[in-house]
């Protein structure tokens, strides 16, 4: 190590080499970055560089939660020795910046983010390298990455601060976080975050939380502080984002203000804080944007489930599967009152049991997926091409069994689609399943806001608003079994019957269509193509089947049933993972949040559509509203910009959007008018009514 360091020092005496090679900052779009050190030299051991960012001003960057939008700053090194090693960036506590409804976490000046370095005995054969990455924002977001050096000298002993960069890394380590002394807690109830802790150092009486995490707390929301002694507590809304309640809350605890305030690294754990009363102190002008879309109470939100369920037997995606009972509810009427009453009931009862247990497994699993970090909303199944697949493959069978072309013996009872075809009370049973399957490309009026309040509460709660939902979908079949004069008005069996069964069918062989639709959108043509290969396999099989009980026979049907379920695992049936996003239709633009928020600073008007190709509402929706010549007509008159956030394929920057609206799927339609607060339109949409909400007459 001498003489290597001896003959650097010997060929930069003779000017051979710089002795330091003061790498340049790097300047980007309204942005300066570089590496710097501590010291002016680096050394064997443990030593301080920092990441140096300086956004122009009006500008920022984003802090490790970047709160309701953005980007957390990267560093990666490329080069460091192999004996050596790098810290995490350390994050000093950040500033609020707002635009509009949300407020984000971040640092509008020139700040460093230290990173303890670890260096070998050997010197690096050159300067050390990395790559840092960033987005720098405004009332626009522009993503930047940079090749940076670090071009300070190796040298032997001790190292030596610079004094260039002293004052700005003692500024830095004030504004670092240190673990705390002091003991904190935190509560959660259906709409309010609360924390204790204490008891604290000093005597200040400004606090501010800022979480590790970004589903604790609804950023841009009121605040209500409170001491009690040495104690503080703060309260907050619950984040959208929230569903259930973490073992731990961490986050930085930031007391005073100004000069005098001090970090504290904190772990809350659960416990019971009071509430705080008195009057809530305003996070600047901005409001919550949940809150700004309503937030109905507990009771006004399970009637809107049970409506939105009620209607949702009116829509496409279920009233096919419905007629599949229907017809057996009209077979029973040739049987004796009594009879017929008692079949009823056993039936309705039956067919809500499915459809309870199913609303409310699907709501275990969503609430599940959800904590465990998943950004997921209603009709995610929808998302999935093999489970997109599997449902073609239901419709198909169901609708030849209908058309007459197979039929099920004993033996098949069992099978999924037979299930719900059968005339017993497990028919009635897996229709209320399949009634509840199919259901999920829908999205009812009312569903919206049930669905959107249920996946932001505790988990209890959720599941009470699932079942209310699941109460209004199967209420009609309820009410025509435990009402028998209802059911008496039902026609007569009879041989019209049949034809009719038969024309049943061609419902279900269109929602197959529309499915393989849905299919290529996910993946591409090539995907639904194989797919639709894959259902002429399904009938070939199902067909030979019932043909004959030769040996052969039924393993070619078998083979042939087994090769189409085979061809929903291929990988042309999967979901690109490194696509870029689908682009909005001619007229409109792909939706972004920073976008928005640039339209609404412009004091543009804004109507903002999101939807999926699987959402039945949604492109109903479109046909008689949206692509009305009065709605674009109204457009072009007032300059409107038309936005579409495509939630097709799943798309975690969406499923957030639709969270800060307490919505957890689509449609959703927002419109802003002259940059005003975006406002959210119902769900079934008019063109009067989009008209009259872009300001027109």
């Amino acid at each position: 190590m001498k003489i290597k360091l001896g003959l650097v020092l010997a060929l930069a005496s003779m000017g051979l080499v710089p002795l330091i090679a003061a790498a340049k900052p790097v300047a980007a779009e309204h942005i300066e970055v570089e590496l710097v050190s501590e010291n002016t030299s680096l050394v064997a051991g443990t030593q301080t560089v920092a990441l140096r960012i300086k956004p122009d001003a009006g500008w920022h960057v984003y802090w490790r939660n970047p709160g309701d939008s953005g980007l957390p700053t990267k560093l990666a090194w490329q080069n460091l020795p192999a004996a050596g090693g790098a810290g995490e960036l350390q994050w000093p506590y950040p500033e609020e910046h707002s635009l509009g409804d949300l407020t984000n976490y971040g640092y509008g000046s020139e700040t460093l983010l230290p990173i303890e370095l670890t260096l070998p005995n050997d010197a690096p054969a050159g300067p050390l390298a990395a790559k840092a990455s960033w987005l720098v924002c405004a009332d626009i977001c522009i993503p930047g990455k940079a090749d940076l050096t670090l071009d300070t000298p190796y040298a032997a002993g001790a190292a030596q601060p610079d004094p260039a960069w002293a004052q700005a890394f003692a500024a830095t380590r004030a504004k670092l976080p240190v673990p705390a002394a002091f003991g904190a807690r935190f509560q959660f109830d259906t709409t309010e975050f609360r924390l204790a802790a204490g008891p604290l150092p000093g005597s200040s009486k400004t606090l501010a939380f800022f979480p590790y995490a970004g589903d604790v707390l609804a950023h841009a929301g009121s605040r209500k502080l409170a001491f009690d002694g040495r104690e503080a507590r703060l309260a907050r809304p619950v984040s959208a984002y929230f569903v259930q309640a973490p073992d731990a809350v961490e986050g930085v605890l930031v007391l005073g203000d100004g000069q005098h305030a001090k970090a504290y690294e904190i772990k809350a754990t659960p416990g019971t804080v009071a509430p705080v009363s008195g009057d809530a102190k305003a996070a600047g002008s901005n409001t919550d944007p949940a809150a700004a879309a309503g937030a109905p109470g507990f009771w006004l939100v399970l009637a809107l489930a049970f409506g939105g369920g009620l209607i949702l037997n009116l829509m496409p995606c279920v009233f096919p599967v419905l007629s599949l009972k229907t017809l057996s509810v009209m077979k029973m009427q040739g049987a004796s009152i009594d009879q017929a009453a008692g079949e009823h009931r056993r039936h309705a009862l039956a067919y809500t049991a499915g459809v309870v247990l199913s609303f409310v497994g699907a709501a275990a699993l969503l609430i599940g997926l959800r904590a465990g970090g998943a950004a997921l909303g209603w009709g995610f199944q929808l998302q999935s091409p093999l489970f997109v697949g599997l449902l073609v493959y239901v419709m198909i069978a169901l609708g030849l069994s209908l058309s007459g072309v197979v039929a099920f013996g004993t033996r098949w009872m069992g099978a999924g689609q037979n299930l719900a075809a059968k005339p017993g009370l497990a028919g009635s049973f897996f229709t209320g399943v399949l009634a509840v399957v199919v259901a999920s490309p829908c999205t009812a009026p009312f569903m919206g806001t049930a669905l959107g309040y249920a996946l932001t509460q505790p988990a209890l709660v959720s599941l009470t608003v699932f079942l209310a939902l699941a109460l209004g979908l199967a209420f009609p079949f309820l009410l025509l079994g435990f009402v028998p004069r209802l059911a008496a008005w039902l026609p007569r069996p009879g041989a019209w019957m049949e034809t009719l069964k038969q024309v049943l069918a061609f419902p279900l062989y269109l929602t197959a269509v529309w499915l393989l639709w849905v299919l290529g959108g996910l993946t591409d043509r090539n995907g639904m193509g194989l797919a639709m290969v894959g259902t002429v396999a399904l009938a070939f099989g199902l067909w030979l089947l019932g043909r004959s009980r030769h040996l052969l026979i039924q393993l070619l049907a078998w083979a042939s049933l087994i090769g189409a379920v085979a061809l929903l695992f291929h990988p042309l049936l999967r979901t690109p993972t490194d696509s870029a996003p689908r682009v909005a239709a001619i007229g409109t633009e792909a939706y972004s949040d920073a976008r928005l928020a640039e339209l609404i600073a412009q004091k543009r008007s804004v109507f903002v559509d999101f939807t999926a190709d699987w959402c039945l509402t949604c492109k109903v929706n479109e046909r008689v509203a949206l692509h009305s010549q009065k709605v674009v007509d109204a457009f072009a008159e007032h300059q409107v910009v038309s936005m579409v956030a495509d939630w097709t394929r799943a798309d975690p920057a969406i499923t957030a959007a639709l969270a800060r609206y307490r919505r957890s799927g689509v449609p959703l339609y927002l419109v802003s008018v002259d940059g005003a607060e975006p406002q959210v339109l119902p769900q079934v949409l008019t063109p009067d009514l989009v008209v009259e909400a872009v300001g027109g007459r």
